[in-house]
């Protein structure tokens, strides 16, 4: 009886690390039933995990970081599932998110491009192809930065300027497209 109220307390006064653990499971959950074609079955996880993360913000250092990775997620499986202002709002936090942390720890400037590119596909899918330019733009001109000072990032840079082309494509800037295709 005794070993089981420490492990109560030892839950109790853990929780909040705890429950980071758990949306980090519901996270990778959400991601596999995406992967393997179940978008709907991926969204309650999903979801979950914003949910449990947006109330640890203030209280587990982690917190933050991993909601940006749930948001980024989320979009991406809301605009699969065709709900394109939703998965709006969802990458526009994430961007914010990531340009906060990216401002204290450079470590953050490849996950805050890449979720500038999410953000420039999302404002594309709505026809709002003009707005989607600056973030394709931004995207390039961080991986580009990136990819000076190491290679591992030249993936990276190819892909965000393979979607900066086909941004300039969709406004018919057909000139700037063929650069970057």
């Amino acid at each position: 009886m005794r070993l089981q109220k420490q492990v109560v307390a030892w839950v109790q006064a853990n929780r909040p690390a705890l429950d980071v653990f758990r949306a980090r499971a519901l996270i990778n959950l959400g991601n596999f039933l995406s992967g393997v074609g179940q978008k709907q079955e991926a969204l309650p996880p999903s979801e979950e995990a914003v949910r449990i993360l947006r109330q640890l913000e203030g209280s587990q250092p982690d917190a933050r970081r991993f909601l940006a990775i749930a948001l980024n997620n989320l979009s991406k499986l809301l605009g699969d599932l065709g709900r394109r202002q939703e998965a709006l709002a969802s990458i526009e936090e994430a961007v914010k998110i990531y340009r906060e942390l990216a401002k204290t720890n450079p470590a953050f400037l490849n996950d805050l491009a890449a979720s500038l590119t999410n953000l420039g596909i999302s404002y594309s899918e709505l026809g709002r192809r003009q707005e989607a330019l600056a973030p394709a733009e931004e995207a390039v001109k961080l991986n580009r930065e990136l990819a000076m000072t190491n290679p591992a990032f030249l993936n990276d840079l190819a892909g965000s300027l393979n979607n900066l082309g086909i941004r300039y494509s969709e406004l018919a800037r057909h000139p700037e497209a063929i650069r970057f295709h």
